[in-house]
């Protein structure tokens, strides 16, 4: 690999991949920024420097662009699978996976995409399925996948992966999330990363094999 090459990796990149990668960065951008009404096709199109039809030729819908640009952001930010070291036992993993969930629940960006999904609620109501199924469900295969690992390894003892991965992220939202949800002081750091360990460990408690 050249010099030139290094300093710009996006180079060797087809085109079209690319500017799929801008169309969603600028929907991200204008989303958050504008809301799902506000940030027209056209807009988003325009920030990244595209044609509106070239918008439609890559993600097909509005609709389909948002879910999209939320589960972007989920992965940049949140439990991406390809951040998940399955070879790590769940004293490791468990906690890191638990605190960038954490961190993305908690953050402006998750804020404001609930506060999209709530004031279109009866406008465009499947905003919010869109979300679910691009953002939550996406982080609870991550973790069930995860889980589903360990169980093999028997370091957990776990029949149903997926009951569990719900169990534990509806674990983490905790007092956090809804401070966060109805705009109420946030609780310290030192708080929710206390809160955070003692659910990571009373999850393995719970789910730890017996011993024969």
């Amino acid at each position: 690999m050249s010099a030139i090459e290094a300093k710009n990796p996006a180079r060797g990149r087809p085109r079209s991949e690319t500017k799929r990668k801008k169309i969603l960065e600028a929907a991200v951008d204008l989303f958050l920024a504008n809301g799902y009404e506000g940030a027209s096709v056209e807009d988003i199109a325009a920030a990244a420097g595209v044609s509106r039809q070239t918008v439609y030729s890559h993600f097909g819908s509005k609709e389909d662009l948002f879910g999209l640009a939320v589960s972007s952001r989920c992965k940049k930010s949140g439990v991406d699978p390809d951040r998940i070291d399955y070879s790590q036992p769940p004293e490791v993993m468990l906690p890191e996976i638990a605190r960038r969930f954490a961190t993305l629940l908690l953050g402006e960006d998750a804020k404001r995409v609930n506060a999209i999904c709530t004031s279109c609620a009866d406008t465009h109501p499947e905003l919010g399925q869109l979300f679910f199924e691009h953002g939550p469900c996406q982080a609870k295969q991550a973790v069930a996948d995860y889980l589903a690992s360990q169980a093999q390894r028997g370091r957990l003892a776990i029949t149903n992966p997926g009951f569990a991965a719900w169990q534990l992220l509806c674990m983490l939202k905790g007092e956090a999330q809804l401070r966060v949800q109805f705009n109420c002081e946030p609780l310290p750091a030192d708080a929710i990363d206390a809160y955070i360990d003692d659910c990571v460990a009373m999850f393995i408690r719970a789910y730890t094999p017996a011993a024969v």
